[in-house]
């Protein structure tokens, strides 16, 4: 039982060096100001915008709430409580949609994901049996776009594989312009949490396992 324990622990601490060395974190939702806009059934706010800045990466994060029915209002809302994670709700009987799409400030700046094999998401909290869809696409500095739709049910680390995005032949992954997550509740009144979105190099067990473990870290750093 004790060499387990020392194995797993062994096992444990090699993921998460291997994965910390290679994994970028895009954005921990850390804004300063904070980030918080809602939309509701009233005529002329049934979309808000927001423009808040990645502290991690510099990148501007650019968010679109929209508010598409029911009887209540939507919220998006970063450093929820100072813990530095993104908080999207829905009143029971309504439903939105958030869009967020990372650039670099500067004409001709461009995000390298080369040397990435997929985009994380670090779901901490998801109220809803349905979960979430979400569309991801990528943009490159000559307009090529790729884009795939995933299906986040539970939490954890979710990983958006590149492979899986089409069309893709001529995408250069070294001068991406534009990454933009179309995130769609599945019903009325869903809501959920993100701590984290960023790329990881391989979508191995042990990347996970590494993820988790400074999904963790993270987690405690914005406690402190």
């Amino acid at each position: 039982m004790n060499k387990f324990k020392v194995l797993f622990s062994a096992l444990s601490l090699f993921a998460a060096s291997s994965v910390s060395a290679g994994t970028l974190v895009l954005d921990s939702f850390n804004y300063n100001p904070e980030l918080n806009i809602e939309a509701t059934p009233d005529a002329g706010f049934q979309v808000a915008n927001a423009v808040v800045t990645s502290a991690e990466t510099g990148a501007l994060a650019s968010y679109e709430l929209t508010w598409l029915t029911g009887a209540g209002v939507d919220t998006a809302k970063g450093n929820v409580f100072g813990s530095g994670s993104l908080s999207y709700a829905e009143e029971p009987l309504s439903d939105g949609t958030l869009e967020i799409s990372y650039t670099l400030p500067g004409l001709g700046s461009s995000l390298d994901f080369s040397g990435y094999t997929d985009f994380y998401f670090d779901v901490v909290n998801i109220d809803g049996s349905g979960g979430f869809d979400v569309m991801l696409t990528l943009e490159d500095s000559d307009g090529t776009t790729i884009s795939a739709s995933y299906t986040v049910v539970s939490t954890g680390v979710f990983l958006a594989s590149f492979a899986s995005m089409s069309p893709g032949p001529d995408f250069d992954f070294s001068q991406v312009v534009s990454a933009t997550a179309f995130i769609d509740s599945d019903g009325l009144g869903d809501d959920f949490t993100l701590d984290s979105v960023g790329l990881v190099p391989e979508p191995s067990a042990l990347a996970i396992l590494g993820l988790g473990l400074i999904g963790l870290g993270l987690r405690r750093r914005k406690l402190v």
